[in-house]
């Protein structure tokens, strides 16, 4: 169980009922992990919703390349195969005081990304399918939760969005060509 006065330091909850906050804070139990503990990974289950009380959580997703191997012999090639090599890009840093593991609240409840911790970690853990429940019994907490949510969606978006920008132009140049 977590004291709601935790919960409430947390922007997420802003806005939030103090009956609310309190019953929120009874059904989040307090989990630690150690410096690179993977919290989950993408495409797990997504049952849980975290908040960060303590440390950096790194999320990631993975890019996966085919590269053609070969294994060259006086100038012919030998053999030949694809060899696949996964590079993991960061997208986000979740640090105290902010929420992660949003699929968790969403349609197709699978993990978009992993998350690895870069420090040890404490964390709240708050079972979706209770809060989930809260939402039906009280439709005003779901607005404003899930209003929270879309900000915090589209914030993870909007950096994803820069990371992949930068991985193409690192990858395929920036895009200014001279014109011909």
């Amino acid at each position: 169980m977590v004291d709601k006065e935790m919960v409430f330091k947390f922007d997420f909850f802003s806005g939030v009922s103090e009956d609310n906050l309190r019953e929120i804070a009874d059904q989040c139990t307090i989990r630690e992990f150690k410096e690179n503990d993977v919290i989950f990974d993408s495409g797990d289950p997504a049952d849980t919703l975290y908040g960060v009380m303590e440390g950096i959580v790194e999320l990631s997703i993975v890019f996966k390349d085919r590269i053609l191997k070969a294994d060259i012999r006086y100038e012919e090639a030998k053999l030949a195969h694809y060899e696949e090599v996964e590079n993991p890009i960061t997208v986000d840093r979740i640090e105290a005081g902010e929420v992660f593991g949003w699929s968790s609240l969403a349609v197709p409840d699978a993990r978009t990304a992993t998350a690895r911790c870069l420090e040890p970690v404490r964390v709240f853990a708050l079972p979706a399918a209770d809060l989930k429940a809260r939402f039906q019994k009280d439709p005003a907490l779901g607005y404003a939760i899930m209003e929270k949510l879309s900000n915090v969606i589209a914030r993870r978006l909007q950096k994803r969005t820069e990371k992949l920008v930068d991985a193409w132009g690192e990858a395929f140049g920036d895009g200014r060509t001279a014109q011909l």
